[in-house]
């Protein structure tokens, strides 16, 4: 207990060491992932302007022109692809940006909290941009089991024919009739059957329709986000990165 207590009043110099590098890298990090949201935002955009400028009229069209049963649609899983990892990166940089505040937090007191609150704020703000951002990518896999679901479902309804037939058999003796034994043979084939396979089809579009119109949202919402993430904590940096210091030059205390 002794050894536990002197550990905790006098740390070791190493951990000491150890603890102020992680706190200088967290601040280095997101000091350097707020300088580079505005171009995230770029880049969403980009993507914008090349993956979702077709009308979801336009893209239904095209969809069911390219709809080929047992084939995915290639062109849609490559921006999911593209969409999915910008949602990667960004629940990364809420989190740098997060932790970057939470080693800022102050010893706590019982005045002169006002900053603190405003900086709670703001890391909560970043928070719910990250859970929201998690929560579309893991999204991703519904969009792929919806239409896995279809194209099993595309031209599995079958007929069923049977047939039969029926095969004599005679034995002889000391060539003679002996024994005459009648066998009923039945074969049994399977055929596709059209019934319900357009509606299928249809089906298979509409989920192809509904994930591009996801996409575009989830595109639209981490572009906002990243946004109003660097409103938040540049509108409030001081009171951010030090909650009970002087005022900042806004003169009067607001969180926006």
């Amino acid at each position: 207990a002794e050894c536990l207590l002197e550990c905790w009043t006098h740390p070791p110099t190493q951990l000491v060491h150890s603890m102020e590098a992680r706190l200088n890298a967290a601040e280095n990090v997101g000091a350097s992932v707020l300088q580079a949201l505005p171009q995230r935002v770029d880049a969403i955009d980009a993507l914008m302007a090349k993956n979702f400028e077709r009308s979801v009229v336009d893209f239904r069209a095209a969809a069911r022109a390219a709809l080929t049963p047992g084939k995915s649609n290639a062109e849609l899983l490559a921006t999911q692809q593209q969409v999915h990892e910008l949602l990667v990166t960004g629940i990364a940089d809420f989190r740098a940006l997060e932790f970057w505040l939470q080693t800022k937090v102050p010893q706590l007191s019982d005045g002169n909290n006002f900053g603190v609150e405003v900086q709670d704020f703001v890391i909560e703000k970043l928070k719910a941009m990250r859970v929201q951002c998690s929560t579309h990518a893991d999204k991703m896999a519904d969009y792929v089991f919806q239409r896995g679901t279809g194209l099993e479902k595309l031209g599995i309804s079958k007929t069923t024919e049977t047939a039969s037939v029926e095969n004599t058999e005679t034995k002889t003796e000391d060539g003679k009739p002996k024994e005459t034994k009648t066998r009923k043979d039945e074969t049994t084939s399977k055929a596709a059957s059209k019934e319900g396979v357009e509606d299928f089809a249809e089906y298979l579009v509409e989920v192809d329709v509904k994930h591009y119109v996801a996409l575009e949202g989830m595109a639209r919402d981490l572009a906002s986000f990243y946004v109003r993430a660097h409103e938040l904590v540049v509108n409030n940096r001081d009171k951010c990165l030090n909650p009970r210091g002087g005022r900042s030059g806004g003169g009067a205390n607001s969180m926006y």
